[in-house]
């Protein structure tokens, strides 16, 4: 059995194509679909909660099965969120009902597009076609926001957690995402290395989680990298924008895309490594092919949460990428570090609910062609604010060029942190101090 679940702002009519086409290739008897209800996520007080109490209710409704991996699901766009909310919300990793689930342009990482203002959205992509005139989604928006805590912890959940629920006897999970933006006055929207909605670093499941420790020893700050459980299968396919990849807009466009659901739909656990590693190599030609043109540059998306050692959001901080010269503990390329600020940091996001989540697209293609004139270090480093040295309380210790060390990466270490199409997420922390002033005990008097 297949269950087709749409995203944002759309119908299940919006399938039909896919569905049929489907059907052709004699791989299924029967098609269901998820109704989520027309524009249901255009109504501001709907939330990923609601959607997920939604969808479960619907698949008990109509009796499908619950037997682990049991089901083929495909998902677009932010169906992507839901429905790995609603398999690590009712189900565990040995107990879920998805045995294949295809990701066409999922947002499983936030779209660049989510912030955007309500006129934005309705004139450029959506119009104000719902049943409640100018609503958008606000909370379904917010969860779809770039740096949103809301794909953070789903990550925790299904990537990061004590279990593995992706590959073999697993979820056999595959994440197709095109890198053509946009035409006509949609192409308002469009960001180079997305698909014109979703940023490709931004679809891949294959994410890393690193820990930078700056508060038990600011002078000697640690790094302890981890990797996601489990494995997906990716790739990123030219031609194909956010529309086309999933049969809409007169789509596909890349005559490989048909072969490449089909495989998805059709891989087993024996097979699924083989599967992984030819949409690998499909990815990476697709890549060094678009090399020439920035707009299909490999970006990462690195998403920063900064804490304090109280396990206190940080929200006004700067994060600082700079390069220093070779053999030199002090002294700043400045050369070096304008080129990197200008030409591979790219966007700076900060989440607008909550200003210690920020995502930085890093162009890792201008990277690695600045690698080889870059002799010194890479270096990561923190300023936030309060700054105890003004307010004499409480606060931060950051601003001293010798209160708090950066993060070194030599080329090695840098090629490990920076990678192409993937989104690594940062948890960052630093030490918050207090001074005698703020609390004291003073002697009874004789």
């Amino acid at each position: 059995m297949l269950i087709i679940l749409h995203g944002w702002s759309d119908t299940y009519t919006s399938f039909k194509k896919l569905a049929s086409w489907i059907l052709k290739q004699n791989i299924y008897n029967d098609i269901h679909h998820i109704y989520l209800g027309n524009y249901v996520s255009l109504d501001d007080d709907v939330t990923f909660n609601d959607l997920v109490e939604a969808m479960q209710a619907a698949w008990i409704n109509e009796d499908l099965p619950t037997e682990p991996r049991s089901v083929d699901v495909i998902v677009h766009s932010s169906g992507g969120l839901v429905v790995r909310d609603w398999m690590t919300s009712y189900y565990k990793h040995d107990t879920n009902p998805v045995h294949r689930l295809l990701m066409l342009a999922p947002a499983n990482f936030g779209s660049h597009l989510a912030h955007k203002g309500k006129s934005f959205i309705g004139r450029v992509f959506k119009g104000y076609k719902s049943d409640k005139p100018f609503q958008t989604g606000t909370q379904i928006l917010n969860g779809l926001e770039l740096a949103s805590p809301y794909s953070w912890e789903l990550a925790r959940r299904d990537l990061f957690g004590g279990s593995t629920w992706y590959g073999p006897g697993k979820v056999l999970c595959t994440v197709l995402i095109g890198t053509e933006g946009y035409s006509g006055i949609s192409s308002i929207g469009n960001q180079s290395g997305s698909d014109g909605t979703v940023p490709v670093s931004c679809a891949n499941l294959n994410a890393s989680r690193l820990v930078l420790d700056f508060a038990t020893d600011p002078q000697n700050p640690t790094a302890r990298p981890m990797g996601a459980r489990g494995v997906t299968a990716f790739t990123r396919i030219p031609l194909e924008n956010h529309s086309t990849i999933a049969f809409k807009d007169n789509g596909p466009k890349n005559e490989k895309t048909f072969e490449l659901i089909l495989n998805a739909l059709t891989v087993t656990d024996d097979s699924f490594d083989s599967h992984c590693d030819e949409l690998d190599a499909f990815s990476s030609n697709a890549r060094l092919d678009g090399e020439a043109d920035p707009y299909t540059h490999g970006y990462q998306n690195t998403v920063v949460h900064l804490v304090d050692n109280l396990e206190t959001d940080v929200k006004d901080y700067f994060l600082e990428l700079f390069i220093k010269e070779q053999n030199n503990s002090i002294t700043i390329d400045d050369s070096m570090t304008s080129i990197l600020q200008e030409n591979v940091v790219t966007k700076v996001h900060i989440y607008k609910e909550n200003s210690a989540y920020r995502s930085l697209m890093i162009n890792c293609s201008r990277l690695d062609e600045l690698s080889p004139a870059i002799s010194g270090p890479l270096c990561i480093a923190i300023t936030a604010l309060p700054d105890i040295n003004q307010t004499k309380s409480v606060g931060y210790d950051t601003f001293a060029w010798d209160a708090i060390d950066s993060l070194k990466l030599d080329s090695n270490t840098r090629k490990q942190f920076f990678k192409s199409d993937r989104t690594v997420l940062v948890e960052f922390s630093i030490k918050r101090k207090q001074t005698e002033k703020v609390f004291s005990f003073n002697k009874h008097p004789k």
